[in-house]
């Protein structure tokens, strides 16, 4: 067994592999797998284009990209039917595919809802949803096989996964060689030139030959012929520069870094810089010798020493970034590499000003489910679409589909050929997105930066390419991208924003024109779609789930005007439960991305933390879906709030509406997990309020409440010690009878967290709320779904709320009295001595102890992030 492993980031680990029982060096199985994966993408690429070769080569070549761009196209639950598409990324993967078969006529002067259509009309999309159906677990264990495996498997160049390094080869490719009639059969090459490195990375060149025959067999009676695609990948490491080999080589020059190594390994030692002075077999024999724990530490130290080259000094200096131990102490000076040849191509970086303005502009929830969506779509897809379109005039090709690299949060980047524009390509991109009419049509405009990516022989650094992007951002503040300002007139006010003038009516309001394109659309998207759209979850065995029957069970066809109380766990229209709002974002991102050392480490992170949120979202759905369908019958109508309660799941940046009995230990779950996977902690904020409050307000608490949340390092304390407190934290808090708003939420957390004391921490360190949960028997999905299908849930809730309530009460009358804090903690001390029953006792112990870093109980216990928890179950029943 060869020893590699690759270097995690932000939590700093190598994950070797065979580590935790996963191996891919000589797994049969998932070779197998990635076969039969191929070739029936191949089978569905001939059937999509009718067995006309040249287009369903096209078309192959993007399906295949696709699995390497997994986190953007997959949605948070695998889809099995549904008429409309409710994310932007699967408009688009319908948009990459569709585009090589049928003239899909879009254009620059299409309504948005023009946009829409036509791509929802493309026929195959069943063929699509049936493809990911069938192939969803061997997709997701491909995916993550070359995510957790290392491009180069020396210490020092293993921060790359092979699913960056394959995408920026194939990028590279397509930047290489414009205008190719063979340019899919090159981007096929290069996508799975490296593929033979999961199974055998010693002889990696000569697997991929074993895979491409024994693909080439399975394809033999299909439209695509695989026999040039095969040539080309067994030649990229021959005695003749290709296509491939030089694309090969720059991706890989990109990402290694081997002058910094160089430079680093001065200083590690003799046993190290013999491996590396060593080739091919006495090179990876070398390693092995040298062991894992060096290994490891090996790839740490020219990890630390190599950022310490590359990084500005204000990132190095920022106070976040205490917390990571791989961000180095000092910045080493080194010169910048000029790049030589010849410029290849742009990246374009699409950014929405405004975003959650724009958002939660909305009162109903089904307007604003569609806005969460239709951000995405309108700085990733839409963006693509109008760069391709325009692409395809001019050079009368297309954008591959590796060309959309990211695009989450926001904001996305777009790689541009050199050869779409006639001058100056900056100008002639920007000029591109003004005055469009699906933006006119909304009042929006996107803010565009454009900055140089690759020349003939480099690819620019991450950081270099973002400080050009950056030098551009004055332009976000300009006029020209902010709302327009409506003059003070006689005119009839939008009844929905209350801003803009109404120019028409819909329904019984009267409407600005911007309100009503996104009522009209929202009617059978967003939260429409989510709940139309069936399900596939991974109980006991597959389950389909389409959350629309729970609904009109309860609330009839018009399900979607009671849209809340359905996403509150309503059993019956006159029911009285309530809903949770869970706002979290990751901590630190902007200093974890900024510290990318390439363009491909900032993508592995990217990536990473899109696929691992994801998958955390999916195997808690399926839990939960697990537990009530044992407890009730084959019936979920928890899950179905749920699944079609998340308005957003992408990147770090999640925004999700369930009921509230299960909004806390969902959300405890779901970070838990997101933390294994992603490396990544979260702050998290729960504002838990009556389903008919004003949805925008409750966000705007949430928010103040998330931000609230996060564990701070105390002034002063060294790196070493800061490592700790990089901690997922949650906040909670429950509005029965007051208007949850930002200024609200600022003066509750006056009133209890105070600067000589406080009954709130509202930083809860996610192990602590665990540990709450599991003492009140309400962490299992089980017991949560057990209360809420109880008949005396009201009784067993207050059972677990009584203590808590008569403390709360107590500290309430003496919040302004002196020594008040000294004589709540001697009142719950007394009630600690006094007490027989096993779970008082304990919740009350809980609020006194120590705990470290976090909590002291001589000035702040938890009182009321307690109350509020406890309290989310009891509104949460009714």
């Amino acid at each position: 067994m060869t020893l590699r492993g690759k270097l995690n980031l932000p939590e700093f680990v190598v994950k070797f592999d065979g580590e935790g029982g996963r191996s891919y060096e000589g797994n049969s199985e998932l070779e197998e797998k990635v076969v039969d994966l191929l070739s029936h993408l191949a089978e569905v690429s001939c059937v999509i284009a009718n067995n006309n070769e040249k287009k369903a080569m096209d078309v192959y070549a993007d399906l295949i990209s696709m699995l390497y761009k997994l986190p953007m196209f997959v949605s948070y639950a695998p889809i099995t039917e549904g008429k409309y598409l409710p994310t932007a990324f699967e408009y688009f993967f319908v948009y990459v595919v569709a585009r090589h078969v049928k003239d899909m006529n879009i254009t620059v002067k299409d309504t948005l809802q023009q946009v829409l259509e036509k791509i929802e009309d493309f026929n195959h999309i069943d063929t699509i949803r049936q493809l990911i159906r069938d192939y969803f677990y061997s997709i997701r264990d491909v995916y993550e096989a070359l995510l957790e495996t290392p491009a180069d498997t020396r210490p020092g160049f293993n921060f790359t996964s092979l699913v960056s390094h394959i995408q920026l080869t194939s990028l590279m490719t397509w930047l290489l060689q414009p205008a190719s009639y063979d340019l899919n059969y090159l981007r096929v090459a290069a996508l799975l030139h490296d593929i033979g490195k999961l199974f055998n990375p010693r002889h990696h060149v000569q697997e991929a030959l074993d895979i491409m025959r024994e693909l080439e067999n399975r394809t033999a009676n299909s439209c695509i012929k695989l026999g040039r695609v095969k040539g080309l990948v067994v030649s990229h490491h021959g005695d003749f520069e290709s296509i491939i080999s030089k694309a090969d080589r720059l991706a890989a020059s990109a990402d290694r870094l081997s002058d910094l190594v160089n430079e680093a390994l001065k200083n590690v030692g003799k046993e190290a810089m013999e491996c590396f002075s060593k080739r091919r077999e006495e090179s990876f024999d070398c390693f092995d010798k040298l062991g894992r724990e060096k290994y490891e530490k090996l790839s740490k130290e020219l990890y630390i020493k190599i950022l310490s080259y590359l990084l500005p000094e204000d990132i190095i200096e920022n106070d976040e970034a205490k917390v990571f131990p791989f961000i180095p102490e000092k910045v080493e000076r080194v010169q910048r590499v000029e790049p030589k040849g010849r410029l290849l191509g742009y990246i374009a970086y699409i950014d929405f000003p405004g975003i959650q303005k724009f958002i939660f502009n909305y009162p109903k929830i089904r307007d604003m489910s569609f806005a969460s969506m239709l951000v995405d779509f309108l700085v990733s897809v839409y963006p693509f679409i109008v760069l391709d379109t325009e692409y395809s005039k001019r050079t009368k090709s297309r954008l591959p589909a590796e060309a959309l690299l990211s695009g989450y949060g926001g904001h996305s980047y777009i790689v541009i050929r050199k050869d779409m524009c006639e001058k100056d390509c900056v100008s002639e991109i920007k000029e591109l997105f003004k005055e469009l009419p699906v933006l006119k049509d909304l009042d929006l405009k996107l803010s565009v930066s454009v900055s140089d990516f690759a020349y003939e022989d480099y690819i620019v650094k991450y950081n270099e390419m973002w400080d050009s992007i950056k030098a551009q951002f004055y332009e976000r503040y300009l006029a020209d991208f902010e709302e327009e300002v409506y003059s003070v007139g006689l005119h009839r006010v939008c009844d929905n924003c209350g801003v803009r003038p109404a120019v028409d009516k819909d329904e019984e309001e009267y409407l600005c024109r911007r309100c009503l394109e996104m009522r009209k659309l929202s009617k059978t998207r967003g939260f429409m779609s989510k709940a139309k759209s069936t399900y596939s979850l991974k109980l006991d065995r597959v389950e389909k789930l389409t959350p629309e029957l729970t609904a009109k069970a309860v609330f009839g066809d018009n399900y979607g005007e009671y849209a809340m109380e359905f996403l509150a766990g309503y059993t019956k229209v006159d029911d009285s439960k309530y809903v949770s709002l869970i706002k979290a974002d990751g901590n630190r991102g902007s200093v974890i991305f900024s510290s990318s050392a390439t363009f491909s480490d900032f993508l592995d992170r990217s990536f990473r933390l899109d696929y691992g949120v994801k998958k955390a979202f999916y195997e808690t759905i399926s839990e939960l879906a697990d537990k009530e369908k044992s407890a009730n019958s084959g019936k979920f109508p928890l899950t179905s709030a749920v699944l079609s309660g998340v308005l957003y799941l992408g990147g770090d940046d999640i925004f999700i509406i369930t009921p509230a009995i299960v909004s806390l230990p969902f959300a405890v779950k779901l970070f838990e997990r997101a933390k294994q996977y992603t490396g990544f902690t979260f702050k998290v904020g729960i504002v838990t309020v009556k389903p008919d409050h004003p949805i925008q307000f409750a966000f705007q608490a949430a928010e103040e409440l998330m931000e609230n949340s996060k564990i701070r390092p105390p002034e002063n304390v060294t790196r070493k010690e800061a490592e700790k407190y990089n901690k997922t934290s949650i906040g909670c808090v429950v509005f029965s009878s007051t208007l949850a708003s930002r200024s609200v939420m600022v003066s509750e957390l006056k009133k209890y967290k105070r600067n000589d004391y406080s009954y709130m921490v509202v930083a809860n360190d996610i192990e602590a709320v665990k540990s709450l949960l599991q003492l009140a028997k309400l962490y299992d999905f089980s017991d949560v779904v057990g209360l809420y299908l109880s008949k005396d849930n009201r009784q067993k809730v207050r059972e677990r709320l009584r203590q808590l309530e008569d403390i709360v009460g107590y500290a309430e009358q003496r919040l302004d009295k002196p020594n008040n804090f000294l004589m709540v903690i001697a009142y719950i001390l007394r009630k600690i001595a006094k007490s027989d029953e096993g779970y008082d006792k304990e919740v009350l112990k809980k609020l006194v102890s120590r705990k470290d870093g976090v909590s002291d109980p001589t000035r702040e216990i938890p009182l009321y992030d307690y109350y509020f928890m406890m309290k989310n179950f009891r509104v949460g029943v009714g």
